[in-house]
């Protein structure tokens, strides 16, 4: 990779950090070649990082550099640091999981390491991505800067469900067992799907061209709204009477092309030489089955929903137009990603309202189109905030009596 290729993919990644509803500081690095690296330098609002103060480093010196010469499987590091990640790292030396997308970065435990030695930095990714460095925040490394930059928005995701969780009872670790299990599905199969560089491209008609451009259009819209992050998240709309278009499996939003999306029949699930679909197409595909009026599906894993997810807690929206429009937000039984148990889980719940809570996963609403759901999903999103005093600071611990 050359210094422009550099740039052009440390700038994409940054803009993941927009500062929309909170401020994360840091640095980030991405390897240029064998032996420099580029660097946004020092401890800065990630959001407010411009092309001008990058860095050309020789990787052949420091620490990071160092890091980068042992890890040869690694091109990106990312470090960020925000109140929350912060507060966690200080009160434990590992955090069990409790959201399956962190458990595909780290198993059953988010370790804390000691300080930011490359020793404990080495240590604390051996066999995850990610890992918090107490009282400092979040490390996140990849093989490229968009995989570490969703990998410090989940620790940080994770961090604020410890700590605003508490108000709603506190999260709910995941099975150790069913966590690890996790993990060693997305390194042998998740990271592997939709490798291919590209798939035939068809002779759409007018109306499935809508469709599939609308699909790309508004998965790009849930990452920029912060309501999911990098390939997380599926999005899918009614094509016909048998069929839907749904969002491919473990592709970044930004990189989906007209071709990627995925036409599915729903009542056999075949998709013949296409690209793998989403997780979660059996919940989609019941639910077109079985939901009346279900014409679009938009699973979300945004940060207070995701709180609610990992406390395993629906909520009550109270009255107003949001109520009138999708009933009170309600949590799901659990089940495992992909199966039937989770379709008729979800499927269930969703007969008596039009937005759930999945717990350790996210959240699900169906309606009329994807432009009303993804502004109902960021409207629910606000509210979850409320609750939770998101936007209140870290919430003070409650004195025992």
């Amino acid at each position: 990779m050359d210094r422009e290729k550099a740039t052009e993919q440390l700038t994409a990644a940054l803009g993941a950090f927009h500062g929309r509803f909170k401020v994360m500081y840091g640095q980030v690095c991405v390897r240029v070649d064998k032996d420099t690296y580029l660097s946004t330098g020092g401890n800065k609002i990630l959001a407010d990082i411009t092309e001008d103060s990058y860095e050309l480093c020789n990787i052949n010196a420091g620490d990071l550099g160092e890091i980068f010469r042992k890890r040869p499987d690694i091109n990106a590091i990312l470090f960020g640091c925000s109140a929350d990640t912060v507060k966690a790292s200080e009160e434990s030396e590992s955090i069990p999981v409790a959201l399956e997308d962190l458990a595909r970065l780290t198993g059953a435990e988010l370790k804390v390491i000691p300080d930011t030695s490359v020793a404990s930095i080495l240590e604390g990714v051996k066999d995850a991505s990610v890992c918090l460095i107490k009282g400092v925040g979040a490390i996140a490394v990849g093989s490229n800067c968009r995989k570490a930059a969703v990998g410090a928005q989940i620790v940080e995701k994770a961090c604020e469900a410890e700590v605003h969780g508490r108000l709603i009872g506190g999260t709910e670790a995941l099975d150790r067992d069913l966590a690890e299990k996790y993990r060693k599905e997305f390194v042998s199969d998740y990271t592997q799907r939709n490798e291919e560089p590209y798939v035939n491209y068809v002779n759409y008609d007018e109306e499935e061209f809508a469709l599939r451009s609308s699909l790309i259009d508004h998965g790009r819209d849930l990452v920029d709204r912060d309501l999911s992050y990098g390939s997380w998240g599926n999005l899918s709309v009614r094509l016909n009477d048998r069929e839907m278009l749904i969002t491919p499996s473990s592709m970044d939003y930004y990189d989906i092309k007209i071709e990627d999306i995925v036409k599915v029949d729903i009542n056999t699930l075949e998709f013949g030489n296409q690209r793998i679909p989403s997780t979660e197409v059996r919940m989609h595909a019941k639910a077109y089955r079985e939901l009346q009026g279900c014409n679009a599906i938009v699973q979300t894993r945004s940060n207070a929903m995701s709180v609610f997810a990992a406390c395993k807690a629906g909520f009550v929206l109270g009255t107003g137009n949001l109520t009138d429009l999708i009933g009170d937000v309600m949590v799901t039984d659990y089940a495992e990603p992909g199966t039937d148990e989770l379709a008729e889980a979800v499927v269930s719940t969703l007969r008596s309202t039009h937005a759930c809570i999945i717990p350790h996963h996210g959240s699900v609403f169906y309606g009329p189109s994807l432009d009303v759901l993804i502004a109902i999903a960021e409207a629910v999103e606000l509210k979850a905030r409320n609750i939770l005093m998101f936007d209140s600071g870290i919430p003070e611990e409650k004195e025992e009596e």
